[in-house]
């Protein structure tokens, strides 16, 4: 007849009550221990990627600003030319040599005394 050693089995299954929930937990806490860092991970990766974000949008700030200042640079040289220019031209006007040239010339003035002609 055939007969079937209990012992073992009993030992078995203390063992397997004994040490298998540590090596669950164990390996649970391994499991959890790697999310946490792949977590970390990403989030690390994430910051940094803000952070390269943030930097390439205020470096193209900067060079439009550039470009801003640029043109804004521009214009006042052109103002400034175009003042200059205007000045001139004041002080050609208040010329009173100038002012009877305009007279006679655009305004068809004349002296009292002088007989006007018509070109």
């Amino acid at each position: 007849m055939w007969t079937y050693d209990f012992s073992e089995s009993l030992a078995l299954a203390y063992w397997s009550v004994t040490y298998m929930p540590e090596k669950r937990r164990d390996r649970q806490q391994k499991v959890q221990q790697l999310q946490r860092q792949r977590r970390l991970t990403i989030i690390k990766w994430a910051v940094f990627g803000l952070m390269a974000l943030y930097l390439v949008v205020q470096g193209y700030n900067l060079a439009v600003l550039y470009q801003e200042k640029a043109h804004v640079e521009q214009q006042l040289q052109e103002l400034q030319q175009r003042n200059e220019e205007l000045e001139k031209e004041k002080a050609s006007l208040q010329d009173p040599s100038n002012i009877e040239k305009v007279a006679r010339d655009e305004l068809g003035l004349v002296k009292p005394g002088e007989v006007p002609y018509v070109k």
